[in-house]
């Protein structure tokens, strides 16, 4: 399932810096005690004793790094993150279109994104019809690699070279961070949600 991530696995350095893909993946949740002194070795013999479930959760890491890493084309959804990435906006464009109104900004820039995001949907679902559809393991393989190199740089595509106001650890990945208000929950499109939430930002 594709979701907003924040750094609360330490995942923060990968997607915010370097446009790389993360995965978080648990098998149990003992939040009363977590990073406390009683968060240690021992608690697993009350939440998982004999470590059964851990072996479950690490034998379906293993088999999920062995799935992606394995095929010559690699299982990138360009159709399923471009649907996310409009729902994302959908929720955070309410919000700027009160902050537009309240910093006296063009509203003709929600239509340009609004655009924006409805061109990257039909360029998604374009780029899944013609090339990936169309791809076979016996296919060239320059034709393999282009398709790859592309999907590689789909998330790299949202990073900038400054740090994005209001982000946390001063990401530069415009369209997913860690909130500002809690660095354990993401937010999708952290600046113009910065802008749209924060009273001193212009």
């Amino acid at each position: 399932r594709l979701d907003l991530s924040g750094s609360g696995s330490d995942m923060y350095g990968f997607y915010c810096y370097a446009g790389v893909s993360v995965l978080n993946i648990n098998c149990a949740s003992y939040t009363d005690v977590y990073h406390t002194l009683y968060d240690e070795r021992h608690l697993f013999d009350i939440i998982d004793k004999d470590y059964k479930n851990l072996a479950k959760v690490s034998s379906s890491l293993a088999q999920l790094v062995v799935g992606v890493s394995e095929p010559d084309i690699v299982p990138g959804r360009v159709v399923e993150y471009s649907n996310k990435i409009q729902e994302w906006w959908d929720v955070v464009k309410p919000k700027v279109l009160l902050a537009f109104t309240r910093l006296d900004i063009d509203e003709e820039l929600i239509h340009i994104m609004d655009e924006t995001l409805f061109n990257l949907g039909e360029a998604a679902n374009t780029f899944k019809s013609a090339v990936m559809d169309e791809l076979k393991p016996d296919s060239p393989e320059l034709e393999v690699r282009r398709a790859n190199d592309k999907i590689l740089q789909f998330d790299r595509a949202f990073l900038v070279d400054v740090a994005i106001p209001g982000t946390t650890f001063y990401s530069k990945n415009i369209l997913v961070s860690p909130s500002s208000a809690n660095i354990y929950e993401g937010s999708g499109f952290p600046g113009l949600l910065y802008t749209a939430t924060s009273p001193t930002a212009t």
